[in-house]
């Protein structure tokens, strides 16, 4: 082989590809939420915290009979306005066919929106299972701003999504 040729040498990967998502078994693309903080408010002072929420889920596939439902959670987490909730939330869930779930699990809340988590079905509908839940907070309005330098937020909004995992 002449001097200054060069010659492509195949390599075997070493790398292992990533294991493959879970498939997904149903969902719900649509849903919004409120949010409240039970004492006091979020401020610039980290402290623990307990928020429940309400909302709703729409556009639901991949169950017989259920197209939304409604739901109610308490969110136990370290907060202030910097870090605003990271912690152990369970929230029930009752479908328009009047089946309930309850959901359970570590919530990480932080600036970086969307909020993504799994949390696992605990009891009800699709117990044993898994939902991967995507939460976007409204944050960094003028209220929530005020908020965070005054007197605290004492609530907020935002949209949801929830992807049943198989």
């Amino acid at each position: 082989m002449p001097t200054g040729d060069l010659v492509a040498v195949p390599l075997a990967s070493t790398a292992v590809p990533p294991a493959p998502a879970p498939p997904v078994v149903g969902g719900c693309a649509d849903g919004d939420f409120r949010w409240t903080a039970v004492h006091g408010g979020i401020d610039m002072t980290p402290k623990p915290m307990t928020f429940t929420s309400v909302g709703s889920l729409r556009d639901c596939v991949g169950w017989p009979g259920i197209t939304g439902g409604t739901f109610t959670g308490v969110h136990e987490a370290w907060s202030d306005c910097m870090r605003p909730a990271d912690g152990p939330i369970t929230v029930e869930i009752v479908w328009s066919s009047g089946a309930v779930s309850t959901v359970s699990g570590s919530w990480p809340v932080t600036m970086a929106q969307p909020s993504v988590g799994e949390l696992e079905i605990v009891a009800g509908l699709g117990a044993g299972g898994r939902v991967r839940i995507t939460a976007g907070y409204e944050m960094m309005t003028p209220e929530m701003i005020m908020g965070c330098l005054g007197p605290g937020v004492r609530t907020g909004v935002g949209w949801v999504r929830a992807a049943m995992l198989e």
